[in-house]
């Protein structure tokens, strides 16, 4: 279940009118490279929180 979370998160942020923020035309090129790093770290802490006893 907290995957879904994950997935939705993810969805909200690639998905919608918000990427309009991180893909502006005075972001740094960096920001969407950020953006998919922290969905994954969000991936990986929710993975691994989810296997402890």
């Amino acid at each position: 279940m907290p995957s879904l979370l994950v997935f939705a998160v993810a969805v909200l942020l690639f998905g919608s009118p918000l990427r309009r923020l991180w893909l502006a035309e005075g972001a740094p090129a960096s920001l969407p490279f950020v953006v998919w790093l922290g969905v994954i770290a969000l991936g990986g802490w929710v993975a691994h929180r989810s296997l402890r006893p």
